[in-house]
C-alpha cells in the first residue's frame, strides 16, 4: 500500500507569506469555531454547486476506529514533520485514544477541479479551485452573486483542529475525465530546519501530504489510490459521478460539556442557512442537510418546525412572492434601490430541541432582522426591540438589491467571516454609501417596530406620549384582564342567536401599538376567526374596553381623556375592512385585526362577538 510523502514549504527567495501570517487572515469572526468553520463550508459547497440543484452536504462527528486510526498513523501522516515541536503537536493529536474527526462532505458539486500546481495557469473554462482552496490565499471569488471571498475562512478549518491538520478527499473532472484526489495539510508556524539536500533553511510551516511530482514539489494523490486512502479511513464512498468534496478535521475541538454536539451543530445550521432549507426556497436553491453522530443520523429540523425560525421563513417567503408584502430600503439622494425588507409577528412559539439548551445562541422572544445578500445566506441579525407581551414577537429579512453596484458594495463589506456588513472598508463613494444608509434605516425598523416612533407619522413640535410606555402597560394588564391565552372564548352572551358548533373566534392578543388621531396611541389587536359557513350575512362586532385594576370596563360614564373606541377592522384573508366596529365576514374565515383608539398612558382591550346581518 502506498503511504503519503510530506513536503514542507520552504521560503522562497523573493519571500512567501508563514503560516503564522495565513492563520490571522480569518480576522476576529463574530462566530465560534464550530459556527465559523460550517458558515463557510457550507457557503462554499453552495457557491461550488451544479447549476440546476442545490448540494447535498453531510456533516458527520465520529470517533475512527482502530483500524482507521492505524491505517492515519502508517499510511497517511508516517513522514514526520522536521519541525519538532510541530511533529510533537501532530503526533499528540493523532495518537490519542479514541480519536475524534469532523467532516463536512457534498455532493452534486464541482469537486476541487483545476491544476494541482499553484503556479499553473488555467485554461478555458478550466476553474483554479484546488489550488485555490489547498495551496493559494485569498482568492477572489469567481461566482457570481457567490457566497464571498474564496479562501480566507478555510483558516478555520485548520484553526478548528488541535493538530492544525486537515485531510481532503475530491472527486471531480478535468478536461471532462472524472478524478478523484487525496490530500493532507497542515498548517503550522515558521521554522529553520536541515532540507532533505542538506542545506539549512526557513521553512513557512506550511505542509502538505501527497505524492512527490519529481520536480520538488507535491501532488495529491489520485485515482485508486485517492480511493483506497478514503475509504481507509471510513470517508464517503463516491463513484466517477458523485463530483464533491470530504473535508476530514482531525481532532476537532468540541466542547463537549456545555452542550451535545448535535445541539451546537443542528442550531449553528439553521440559524445560518434557514434561508436555503424552507417551504418555500425553490429546488434550485435548497440544501439537503444531513448530520451524523458517531454514524448515527440525527433528525434535523426545518426552520418551519424550529421556533422563531418558522417566522423569519414566512418572512422571506414574502420576498419570492410576486405580490409579496415588503418594504423597499432606498437611498433618497440621488435614489436608488437599496433592497426590501419583510416582516412577520405572531406569538412567540414554544422553544424545542436545541433552542432548550442553556447555552443557546437561540433568542426567548425573537426581535430581530436577518440581513443577507440575493445568495441568500444570513449574514448577521441585527436585534430590535421586542414587544412588551413576551407572549408576542416578530421577525424580519432583508435582501440587498441584485443590482450589480449594489450587490458588490454590501459583498465588499464583508469581512473575511462574511459574518457583518462594515461600510468603513470601502472607499468613500456610491458603495460605501449604499451599506451605510441601509444599515441605518434597517436599525430604525429594528428599533420602532414593536412600538413605531410617532414622530415618523404625524409632525408636531409636541412631544407626543410614550408608544413603549402604554405598551408596556397593556402588555403587563392584559395577562390579568384576561387570564387566558388565546383560543376560543366561551359564548358572548346575547349577541349570538344560537350556539354554532364549528363558529369560533380566539381571545384576541395584543400586537403592538401604532401613532392614531392626532397622535394618540392606536392599540392593534388580533384574533383567529374558524367560520362554519353556515351564515353568509355573519358579522363581528368588536367593542372597546378600558383595563383597570385587573379587571375590563366599557366606555360608560368614564372621565374625560379615558375614551377608548374601535378605528377600523379587517379580515386578512380577502382585505375586507370597515371603519368602526362591525365587519361583515360572511362565510370567510382568518385573522382578524382590530384597531383601538387608546387614551395616553392607559391600557385597552377588546371583544369580540358574532351577529347575524338578519338580527342587527
Amino acid at each position: 500500500m502506498t503511504h503519503l510523502e510530506l513536503f514542507s514549504e520552504p521560503f522562497a527567495r523573493t519571500g512567501n507569506i508563514a503560516a503564522d501570517g495565513f492563520r490571522k487572515l480569518l480576522g476576529c469572526p463574530a462566530q465560534d469555531l464550530l459556527q465559523t468553520v460550517l458558515r463557510e463550508s457550507i457557503q462554499n459547497s453552495i457557491d461550488a454547486g451544479r447549476l440546476g440543484n442545490g448540494p447535498s452536504i453531510h456533516v458527520r462527528y465520529r470517533t475512527l476506529t482502530p483500524e482507521q486510526q492505524a491505517f492515519l498513523l502508517q499510511h497517511v501522516l508516517s513522514d514526520h514533520i522536521l519541525c519538532d515541536q510541530t511533529q510533537e503537536t501532530v503526533l499528540n493529536s493523532i495518537a490519542k485514544p479514541n480519536l475524534k474527526v469532523f467532516e463536512i462532505c457534498d455532493f452534486n458539486t464541482t469537486g476541487l477541479g483545476g491544476p494541482t500546481s499553484g503556479d499553473a495557469a488555467a485554461e478555458g473554462e478550466e476553474t483554479l479551485d484546488f489550488v485555490n482552496f489547498l495551496r493559494n490565499v485569498g482568492v477572489t471569488r469567481d461566482t457570481h452573486h457567490g457566497g464571498g471571498t474564496y479562501g480566507y475562512g478555510k483558516t478555520s478549518l485548520y484553526a478548528m483542529s488541535a493538530c492544525s491538520s486537515i485531510l481532503v478527499d475530491t472527486q471531480t473532472t478535468v478536461s471532462n475525465l472524472p478524478v478523484r484526489r487525496f490530500m493532507g495539510c497542515h498548517l503550522g508556524s515558521a521554522f529553520d530546519a536541515v532540507a532533505p539536500d542538506g542545506k539549512r533553511k526557513r521553512f513557512t510551516g506550511r505542509h502538505w501530504w501527497g505524492l512527490k511530482d519529481g520536480e520538488g514539489g507535491i501532488d495529491p494523490a489520485t485515482g485508486e489510490t485517492a480511493a483506497t486512502l478514503s475509504s481507509s479511513l471510513g470517508m464517503p464512498s463516491r463513484g466517477d459521478g458523485q463530483t464533491g468534496m470530504t473535508v476530514m478535521i482531525l481532532d476537532p475541538h468540541m466542547d463537549k460539556e456545555a452542550r451535545p454536539p448535535e445541539h451546537e451543530i443542528i442550531e449553528t445550521i439553521l440559524w445560518n442557512f434557514w434561508p436555503r432549507l424552507t417551504a418555500s426556497t425553490p429546488a434550485n436553491r435548497k440544501l439537503d442537510i444531513r448530520l451524523f453522530i458517531e454514524e448515527e443520523e440525527v433528525a434535523l429540523p426545518t426552520p418551519e418546525q424550529f421556533p422563531p425560525l418558522d417566522l423569519f421563513a414566512s418572512a422571506i417567503a414574502e420576498h419570492r412572492k410576486a405580490d409579496g408584502e415588503v418594504i423597499r430600503i432606498q437611498r433618497d439622494k440621488p435614489h436608488k434601490l437599496l433592497g426590501a425588507l419583510a416582516f412577520k409577528r405572531g406569538m412567540r412559539a414554544t422553544r424545542c430541541g436545541a433552542a432548550l439548551d442553556e447555552y443557546t445562541n437561540v433568542p426567548p422572544q425573537a426581535s430581530h432582522i436577518a440581513v443577507m445578500r440575493p445568495v441568500e445566506l444570513v449574514v448577521k441579525y441585527i436585534y430590535g426591540d421586542p414587544f412588551p407581551d413576551a407572549r408576542y414577537e416578530w421577525a424580519g429579512v432583508f435582501i440587498c438589491s441584485d443590482e450589480e453596484a449594489v450587490e458588490e458594495a454590501f459583498a465588499k463589506a464583508e469581512p473575511p467571516a462574511h459574518d457583518d456588513w462594515v461600510p468603513d472598508m470601502l472607499p468613500s463613494g456610491d458603495s460605501k454609501s449604499f451599506v451605510r444608509v441601509a444599515l441605518k434605516r434597517l436599525e430604525h425598523y429594528a428599533k420602532n417596530y414593536a412600538a413605531p416612533a410617532l414622530s415618523a407619522v404625524a409632525a408636531t413640535s409636541t412631544k407626543g406620549p410614550s408608544l413603549a410606555k402604554t405598551a408596556a402597560k397593556l402588555g403587563s394588564l392584559l395577562d390579568a384582564a384576561s387570564g387566558k391565552g388565546p383560543g376560543k372564548p366561551p359564548t358572548q352572551g346575547g349577541s349570538q342567536s344560537r350556539k354554532r358548533n364549528d363558529l369560533s373566534i380566539s381571545t384576541p392578543w395584543f400586537i403592538r401599538l401604532e401613532a392614531g388621531e392626532k397622535s394618540q396611541p392606536c392599540a392593534v389587536f388580533q384574533a383567529e376567526l374558524r367560520n362554519d359557513e353556515a351564515d353568509t350575512r355573519l358579522k363581528i362586532i368588536a367593542e372597546s374596553r378600558l383595563i383597570a385594576d385587573g379587571g375590563m370596563t366599557d366606555n360608560t360614564d368614564l372621565p374625560p381623556g379615558f375614551e377608548s373606541r374601535v378605528l377600523k377592522m379587517e379580515l386578512d384573508a380577502t382585505k375586507q375592512s370597515a371603519q368602526g366596529g362591525v365587519l361583515d365576514v360572511g362565510t370567510e374565515s382568518g385573522t382578524v385585526t382590530v384597531w383601538v383608539l387608546c387614551p395616553t398612558d392607559a391600557a385597552v382591550g377588546v371583544r369580540l362577538a358574532f351577529v347575524s346581518g338578519s338580527e342587527q
